[in-house]
C-alpha cells in the first residue's frame, strides 16, 4: 500500500491537484490526500502535499502531509494559524482509482 501511494504521489502532476487516498473521519466527513504540493503561510514545501479534511457539518481545515513507512504523518493548520501534527496508518486510507474514459 505504502509504495502505491509514493509511486501516486510522484507521477507527474497536471495543473490541478487530484485526490488520491481518502479516510473516513470521526466527525462524518473524510481526510483527503492530494498529490498536489502544500503551500502554507507563503512558503512552498516540495517534500511535503496538501491534505484536507471535512466533517459532516460543513467544517474544513487544511494541513499537509508526508509517507513515514506504514505511516501518514500530517501537519494540521489551525484557525488560529498554530500547526499540530498527527499520524494515521497507511491502511485506513482508501486509494481512490483512476477512472478510464470521459465524463
Amino acid at each position: 500500500m505504502r509504495k502505491l501511494l509514493v509511486c501516486l504521489l510522484f507521477v507527474p502532476m497536471l495543473s490541478q491537484a487530484e485526490t488520491i487516498a481518502t479516510m473516513p473521519n470521526k466527525a462524518g466527513g473524510k481526510i483527503v490526500l492530494t498529490n498536489e504540493v502544500c503551500k502554507y503561510s507563503g512558503k512552498t514545501y516540495d517534500s511535503l502535499r496538501r491534505m484536507y479534511n471535512y466533517s459532516e457539518s460543513g467544517y474544513t481545515a487544511e494541513g499537509c502531509y508526508a509517507i513515514e513507512d506504514e505511516t501518514i504523518t500530517s501537519i494540521w493548520i489551525n484557525t488560529d494559524g498554530s500547526t499540530s501534527k498527527m499520524r494515521y496508518p497507511v491502511q485506513n486510507f482508501t486509494i481512490k482509482q483512476k477512472t478510464s474514459g470521459s465524463t
